[in-house]
């Protein structure tokens, strides 16, 4: 139980950073084609993308990318305190909490007059302060999901009781927020130095071996839902490197770096692609591996299954080739054949590898499909990366395609349309996978502490004549279907001192209690 525990802990931490990673590849896209737009080849091809108002229309598209960019901390810290919780007051406690916490050691900074590595030193949303980076942001996002979850619900006496509930989880956050400065401002010049000294040895000692461990490794761990883990140190902080832009905003991470260069590179020739190392060759297994994999179930399945196995291949092939999602196909092959999908990883390993041997640098936004590679790879048209990888793509295509076709065939796999009589031909998702291996999140684990929610939530008719629910200072405000299904009276022998009916909803005002009476409901509801 406690391995398991354990394990669903790291997979829930690996869910709630990807609701930043989520938004990048949107941000990207919205740089590269702002990039597109200022790109001299382009206005040579199509010229009236030359004229002032694409030019300014496409400074506005790099700038606002660069925001969500240059904010990439603050961002990690309200988005996994939120994904963390559930609760949007987290966010806003998490974010207050980022403040104080880097405002805070900027003026530790100031007042003691200690001089720290210039590269250690820098801003956040203004601040002047030490940069964290996205470390300072998960260790916040955390550290306030832990404070949400253990005051949300506290009752204070009643001279204080307007800050019960989660009105006292901003205070918490911000107190947590100074203590986190005062320990950051004492250990983190020295986690800061050797972040930036494995930075400097990973650039430096960057060779194909290492590089194909990486893609195989990442590619090993996104079954069980780790792989952001893994790699987010790599793609967003200094570890995998840093730059400078044009306009003076430091970049770090070799994805951020590389997208942050090809655009700086259509406005200045001069500049040099350095990010992308770890990430060139992903566009291989993706684009033109699983296709062909996809290709080779099609081609081993039986004759009365071909029809329906065509049509389930040609939309899980197209999807991966286009946008990168390669979940159907891979999942597929870890319900069925798993040993298909170790193939498939030490492939991916492999691409890794060749494509650092040749030092190409290529990068994406997220998908590592199509879009990405003609809008960061092919358009900008850099280096001769893009066809590069177009070429080993072909060749590996066909690899994974015998190979997976004579695996298939030799070992009788279960891939689809080889099913057993009477088995369902289908692809198989992320779910069912974790499902058949017993892989969970343990968030609905957690007993209620209470009956006062279930007994509350009964009276105001049961959980589906709930339609909305809110609380303010003093009243639980809450939307119904069928208002004559509430019963005031059972509201008020349950401390509603009293109760407002409407024609889609009640207010039951339970004082300054009322905002953790609607999170017990909430969490009462959601399990």
């Amino acid at each position: 139980m406690i391995g398991k525990r354990s394990f669903d802990f790291f997979q829930r931490i690996g869910r709630s950073m990807m609701a930043v990673v989520l938004i990048l590849p949107l941000v990207s896209i919205l740089m590269g084609l702002g990039g597109v737009l200022l790109n001299p080849s382009v206005h040579e091809l199509v010229p009236f993308l030359g004229g002032y108002g694409w030019q300014v229309t496409g400074e506005l598209m790099q700038r606002a990318g660069q925001a969500v960019f240059n904010n990439l901390p603050a961002l990690f810290a309200i988005a996994i305190a939120i994904t963390w919780t559930g609760r949007g007051m987290a966010g806003f406690a998490s974010f207050i909490a980022f403040a104080i916490m880097h405002t805070t050691i900027g003026a530790l900074i100031d007042i003691t007059g200690i001089k720290l590595n210039e590269r250690i030193l820098g801003t956040e949303m203004g601040i002047e302060t030490m940069q964290t980076g996205v470390f300072g942001g998960i260790l916040i996002g955390f550290l306030t999901a832990y404070f949400y979850n253990r005051f949300h619900k506290v009752e204070l006496p009643d001279a204080i009781s307007l800050f019960s509930g989660e009105r006292l989880v901003p205070i918490v956050a911000s107190f947590g927020g100074i203590v986190a400065a005062v320990g950051l401002f004492f250990i983190w010049p020295q986690i800061g130095k050797g972040v930036l000294a494995l930075g400097d040895f990973v650039a430096t000692h960057t060779n194909p071996l290492i590089v194909g461990l990486y893609g195989g490794i990442e590619k090993l761990l996104i079954p069980f839902g780790l792989h952001h883990i893994y790699n987010t140190p790599l793609l967003f902080t200094e570890i995998g490197g840093t730059y400078t832009t044009l306009e003076g905003a430091r970049i770090v991470g070799d994805q951020n770096v590389y997208i942050s260069q090809v655009i700086d590179k259509m406005k200045d020739g001069s500049v040099s692609i350095t990010g992308g190392t770890y990430i060139a060759g992903k566009f291989i297994p993706v684009m033109f591996g699983l296709p062909a994999a996809a290709l080779a179930m099609y081609r081993t399945a039986r004759e009365n299954r071909k029809v329906k196995v065509k049509s389930l291949m040609i939309a899980a092939a197209v999807t991966a080739w286009i946008t990168g999602i390669t979940e159907p196909l891979e999942f597929t092959f870890l319900f069925v054949a798993p040993v298909l999908y170790g193939v498939h990883a030490v492939l991916t390993a492999l691409a890794f590898g060749l494509m650092n041997a040749f030092g190409m640098h290529a990068g994406f936004a997220g998908g590592s499909g199509l879009i990405d590679f003609v809008l960061f790879n092919v358009l900008p048209n850099q280096s001769n990366a893009w066809l590069l990888t177009i070429g080993l793509g072909i060749l590996f295509a066909i690899i994974y395609y015998f190979t997976f076709k004579t695996m298939i065939v030799k070992m009788d796999l279960k891939t689809p349309g080889r099913e057993d009589e009477g088995e369902e031909t289908k692809l198989y998702s992320k779910e069912e996978y974790r499902r058949k291996k017993g892989i969970g999140a343990a968030a609905s684990e957690n007993p209620v502490e209470s009956n006062r929610a279930a007994e509350i939530l009964a009276a105001l008719g049961g959980r589906d004549n709930v339609t909305r629910l809110d609380a303010c200072i003093t009243r639980l405000r809450v939307g119904v279907k069928d208002v004559g299904r509430v019963d005031e009276e059972e509201l008020k022998r349950l401390g509603a001192s009293g109760v407002l009916k409407m024609n889609d909803g009640i207010q039951a005002v339970y004082g300054t209690k009322s905002s953790i009476y609607k999170a017990e409901i909430e969490e009462w509801m959601q399990g």
